[in-house]
């Protein structure tokens, strides 16, 4: 999977650039808040539709303009592909490829796989549960569209269960529930949350297999990795298992009244991480931390091999600086046949000599040179 070339229009701070990329490695360095960080940000927004740092897509339209467009041109599995999106200043964004107007983002996904590895990245140990479940269902959903669906089916349903909880509340202190409604959205819940912590299981089973192996490796054997699932629900892989959580909900309809919201499902559960038995979050030093979270990116990039049968593509956004040089050494040397684009304000020369080959690029000001290859 590559990408061969982007066409930027009022995207950010861009106001005209296109673009070719190298086939390998694509350095691309510039002070602060020049535009680079903007380019792997529409790099992304072509994968997933959406940026990973606006709330609002109608940031990403240059100020005053009416509109953005990102246009990327892609080789996946030997097939050239286009994705072209507009983004206008309310938000609202146009989607097509190669021409034909993209409907709904599991369209979308797939197309281009990216993984993403930024110095936020670096905190996922540490930071809340809902930092790692955003971490896994953006993951899953790349690779298994078909999760997507069934996680945006839970979380409509979600909705609507929650806001019926809260309107159920009178100001008299006083509560009336609807019965039946709420049985229509539990049983909802189950169907597609049983879905949801199937694949989130599989996937970290073979998340935890592959992250063990890299941290095996960058510690020499010292330090072994474990990664769990944990879920609130009682969950058995068998279709039984949509009655299971009917009922857990059902049982727990009391505590969500209590509380105006919904107290149980996929929507609570977490990651948990142990090196050696111990849990991370705790007892794991910064350095262990950091290692997990690089184990955790290049684990992606297997697993993507694995169920997409070629290699994602890689961005690194001015991480190579959180990184001491032995992780930078070893990030660099387990991404050979990986398209690499990293952002940085001056990258370690030792560490871009080991990339062997590429093409450095210079940002200022929304403009990019292409200095040399290297």
């Amino acid at each position: 999977m590559k990408i061969n070339s982007i066409i930027l229009e009022n995207f950010r701070n861009y106001r005209s650039l296109e673009l070719d990329f190298d086939a390998d490695r694509n350095i691309i360095v510039g002070e602060n808040a020049q535009g680079k960080t903007n380019l792997i940000e529409a790099i992304y927004l072509t994968a997933f539709a959406r940026s990973f740092r606006a709330v609002n897509s109608a940031e990403l339209v240059m100020f005053g303009k009416d509109s953005a467009r990102v246009s990327t041109d892609i080789k996946s599995e030997d097939i050239d592909k286009n994705i072209n999106i507009i983004i206008r200043s309310d938000g609202k964004k146009m989607i097509k490829k190669d021409g034909k107007l993209i409907r709904r983002t599991t369209e979308l996904l797939n197309n281009v796989v990216v993984v993403l590895f930024s110095p936020d990245d670096l905190r996922i140990i540490k930071d809340s549960p809902d930092r790692r479940r955003s971490f896994i269902n953006r993951e899953i959903s790349q690779m298994r569209p078909a999760y997507y669906e069934v996680l945006r089916r839970y979380s409509d349903v979600l909705r609507q269960k929650n806001a019926l909880l809260k309107s159920c509340m009178h100001s008299d202190g006083s509560r009336q529930y609807n019965d039946e409604m709420l049985d229509i959205f539990d049983s909802q819940l189950a169907d597609s949350g049983y879905e949801i912590i199937r694949f989130r299981r599989e996937f970290t089973e073979m998340l935890s297999a592959e992250a063990a192996d890299i941290m095996n490796n960058i510690s020499g054997g010292r330090e072994k990795l474990l990664i769990e699932y944990r879920t609130g629900c009682d969950f058995i892989t068998s279709p039984e298992g949509r009655e299971i959580l009917y009922s857990q909900f059902r049982h727990n309809r009391d505590r969500d009244m209590r509380n105006g919201y919904a107290t149980l499902g996929p929507h609570r559960d977490d990651l948990e991480f142990y090196i050696n038995g111990k849990d991370a979050k705790k007892y794991g030093s910064q350095g262990q931390q950091r290692t997990i979270a690089l184990s955790l990116k290049l684990a992606e990039i297997r697993i993507a091999r694995l169920l997409l049968d070629e290699s994602p593509v890689l961005l690194l956004d001015d991480v190579l600086s959180e990184l001491d040089l032995d992780r930078q050494r070893f990030l660099v040397n387990e991404i050979e046949d990986v398209q690499l684009f990293i952002t940085s304000a001056e990258p370690n020369a030792e560490v871009i000599k080991e990339l062997r080959g590429g093409t450095l690029f210079r940002v200022e000001e929304g403009n990019i040179t292409r200095v040399s290859k290297y």
